[in-house]
């Protein structure tokens, strides 16, 4: 493949910005997961269970070491025995059926029996600076017992079925960052096996899948000692589960930087696979690829899909795309159009064609075509975050940045009820951030502000009645409330994926597009939402396992194929 000289610009933030556009995002080769994989396939780390003290129900705990070349860690699993009405979701659960933790070092027999004690009651519970992340998780009630049943009578689960859920354990919320009295963000910032966005959160959901298996492998062979163990295919097709809600919306609001950062990455490495020239085999890997989604999609079993996208229409969209792809295999030309520039005039075909949710998987197979021309990105992901307000800059120079980056904020009429819908609020349970309807939930004197249009056009209006030559440290002193808004604008300049440009408050307001979009960074798939506000995804599904580190590896394991059973099971 040869690389034409890039000449492609970034696409605009007026166009990636949009809600529509950043829910629709998918995981990438530069998704915070596959970046954690390949780190630990290019070191081989060594992970291995030290402890497994589990009754024949599987309750107990399990210990399991992690070797990396400089550092030692310990991954700790408490399993209990709760009540199946004890069970949820919800963040304002009190028990769960799995706690665990990762922390720094070897543990202690001491500090084991500490975790046993406040493990499991997390946000009542207190850690300390050498564990890096907490997290609780529940059974699948599908599919845990389903595979038990399996394994004891020497059978394999069924691939269909699992793919019903495609996890046995799923986790409500991974914390970190100095959270319960963990370690700060900063202890894993500089030349740590964990710097990066996430990266500690991450492998505690990669732990926890092996943990599951362990864990129904377990309970299988209490119950008959000739049980079956997970066959490598189907093992390796169980993935981690989690539930998302509105928790996740104001970290997107709160870290503009980091999000243009993450986006910026993201759109250079699209840009970048746009400009290459693709080769026979290119073509073909590409065929492959849409055939295989085509076939992940087709097989999807997701049970509320209503609100999103449905799976069969993205398999027919993902047909017609491979269509065009062939054709021009064959011939040269797109839609009878000859082409030398293959990838960007297919993107434009799609996006005149198909859904944003198909231009943007289109985009994610691209970058799975070419993940060596775009793996160095990944070391790009940090950003410094640093807020401040330039006291000496004009009030003319702030009038025409926020015309330049903030135009969007002036299509919205928030004297229109409908416009200010609805309004942000933490609950008094868990500070946790929910969404109430304006006039008819309570709560509306404590909201929060999430609604950056809003601020913007507020801003603008005062800053009429200024000389433009004032300097902001003059303007803030008369009108003191505007501040914030100022200090983000300002150290905005130049990030223009740091604003979602979109109205949070509106009747029309669809939170899930922010968790999708914040969940795809991460690397999730089989996004099934619940409602607007929450959805269920899996994470690591066919990703390789804890055996296979540091053994061949071909990073291309997203989007697994059903496994066929051995011996016609």
């Amino acid at each position: 493949m040869a690389v034409k000289h890039e000449r492609h610009k970034l696409r605009p933030a007026s166009e990636v910005m949009t809600l529509e556009r950043i829910g629709a995002f998918r995981l990438t080769s530069l998704s915070f997961l596959r970046i954690l994989l390949r780190h630990m396939m290019r070191e081989n780390w060594q992970i291995g269970c030290r402890t497994l003290e589990l009754d024949e129900k599987g309750y107990g705990h399990a210990v399991y070491g992690i070797d990396t070349p400089k550092h030692t860690f310990s991954f700790v699993v408490i399993s209990s025995d709760i009540d199946d009405d004890e069970r949820s979701d919800r963040v304002i659960s009190k028990k769960w059926d799995v706690t665990f933790a990762l922390c720094e070092g070897e543990v202690t027999e001491e500090k084991l029996e500490r975790m046993k004690r406040e493990l499991p009651k997390q946000e009542a519970g207190r850690g300390d600076a050498h564990d890096l992340v907490w997290s609780r998780a529940n059974k699948s009630n599908r599919i845990f017992d389903y595979v038990i049943d399996c394994l004891v009578k020497e059978e394999q689960p069924d691939p269909k079925i699992l793919n019903e859920v495609g996890y046995l354990l799923r986790t409500t919320a991974v914390y970190g960052n100095g959270k319960f009295g963990l370690a700060p963000y900063e202890k894993i910032k500089n030349d740590h096996p964990f710097s990066g966005p996430f990266q500690a959160q991450m492998f505690a959901v990669y732990m926890l899948r092996q943990f599951g298996t362990d864990l129904v492998e377990h309970i299988a062979k209490q119950r008959n000692p000739q049980a079956a163990k997970l066959q490598p295919d189907i093992k390796r097709y169980i993935g981690t589960g989690n539930a998302t809600g509105l928790g996740m919306a104001p970290f997107l609001i709160a870290h503009p930087r980091l999000i243009h950062q993450w986006i910026y990455v993201r759109e250079q490495a699209i840009a970048r696979v746009k400009d290459i020239k693709p080769s026979e085999d290119d073509l073909m890997l590409l065929v492959e690829w849409l055939d295989r989604v085509g076939d992940y999609f087709k097989d999807s079993n997701l049970i509320d899909r209503e609100i999103i996208l449905k799976p069969e229409t993205i398999a027919e969209q993902n047909a017609y795309i491979k269509e065009l792809v062939l054709g021009y295999r064959r011939d040269g030309r797109l839609k009878g159009r000859p082409t030398e520039d293959v990838w960007h005039d297919l993107s434009n075909v799609a996006a005149e064609s198909v859904s944003i949710e198909m231009q943007e998987l289109l985009h994610t197979l691209l970058l799975e075509l070419y993940t060596d021309h775009v793996v160095d990105l990944e070391r790009c992901m940090n950003v410094d975050e640093t807020y401040q307000i330039e006291p000496r800059m004009t009030v003319g120079h702030l009038q025409s940045l926020i015309d330049e980056q903030y135009h969007w904020v002036f299509q919205y009429d928030f004297d229109d009820p409908d416009e200010k819908y609805y309004f942000w609020y933490r609950s008094k349970e868990k500070e946790e951030p929910r969404l109430g309807i304006r006039g008819e939930d309570p709560g509306d004197d404590k909201e929060m502000a999430m609604n950056i249009a809003e601020q913007v056009q507020a801003l603008y209006d005062v800053l009429k009645l200024a000389e433009p030559g004032e300097m902001v440290a003059s303007f803030i002193l008369k009108y003191p409330d505007y501040k914030g808004i100022i200090q983000r604008v300002q150290s905005l300049e130049g990030y223009e994926y740091g604003e979602i440009q979109a109205n949070f408050l509106s009747r029309d307001f669809m939170p899930l597009h922010l968790l999708r979009c914040k969940l795809s960074f991460f690397g999730a798939e089989r996004f099934n939402p619940k409602s607007n506000r929450w959805v269920r995804i899996t994470l690591f599904q066919g990703a390789p396992l804890v055996e296979e580190v540091g053994k061949l590896y071909l990073d291309n394991w997203v989007f697994p194929e059903l496994p066929v059973l051995e011996g016609g099971q």
